[in-house]
């Protein structure tokens, strides 16, 4: 899950992906000049508030189940009270029945649009929304703003919220991600340990008087201070 978050990068922008149930990611290294962490880590907690307004997964679904068996049932349940109402307005003797099932067919356009518009409308909302708050943010920061900011709200059934971040031409792409690296997976002699009772592993012998030189190991052989010159010496001859 970490791994879907994490930021991925091409020749000249940033991709986010972001959620509501994720901490905001560290700012990337290259707008660290335009934006800093505090006003960073708001103004991503706003972008995914709004997109998610208007992103109600198990509401998309319920409706969208509502319009399929609409398109199903509603000309099957009127066919009968259009046909009852075409033999009344002309001469019963003559069948109407495809005239009737062309009328009943013909809502199907009715119904399509009576569920998939309120809903286009709302995420058109939710987009606008978003845009609203990235231009404005666009004005405040004023040419200290290089970069250029664009969100893509979630669709219908989808929770993804994508941010793109637009780099001016010559800043370079930094493939550098502080997540990349942890302490646990840096080798111990990069980072030595914390722990005093750790030091007798880099050094196994025990500490003697301040004027015996100090032992190095080098393989299962320790060297003085003194032999490792000579050694030195040694290589240079």
């Amino acid at each position: 899950m970490a791994a879907q978050f994490a930021p991925t990068r091409d020749s000249n922008s940033i991709q986010l992906h972001l959620s509501t149930n994720q901490p905001a990611p560290s700012v990337p290294v290259e707008i660290r000049g335009e934006i800093g962490p505090d006003a960073w880590a708001v103004r991503l907690k706003d972008i995914t508030t709004t997109a998610s307004r208007y992103n109600k997964v198990i509401l998309e679904r319920v409706w969208m189940t509502a319009a399929f068996f609409a398109v199903i049932i509603v000309p099957l349940a009127l066919y009968q009270p259009i046909l009852s109402a075409v033999h009344l307005k002309s001469d019963p003797t003559v069948d109407h029945a495809i005239e009737a099932r062309a009328i009943s067919f013909a809502l199907l356009p009715a119904i399509l649009l009576f569920f998939f518009v309120p809903l286009a409308v709302w995420k058109y909302i939710g987009r606008k929304q978003v845009n609203l708050m990235l231009k404005k943010w666009a004005r405040e920061d004023g040419p200290a703003a290089k970069s250029t900011w664009t969100v893509k709200t979630p669709g219908v059934f989808s929770t993804d919220i994508i941010l793109r971040i637009q780099l001016p031409p010559g800043v370079p792409v930094s493939g550098f991600t502080f997540s990349a690296f942890n302490a646990s997976s840096l080798p111990s002699y990069i980072n030595g340990p914390a722990d005093p009772e750790a030091d007798s592993y880099y050094y196994p012998y025990e500490k003697t008087d301040p004027d015996v030189p100090r032992m190095s190991v080098i393989g299962n052989i320790p060297l003085f201070k003194d032999e490792k010159k000579s050694y030195r010496g040694l290589e240079e001859v």
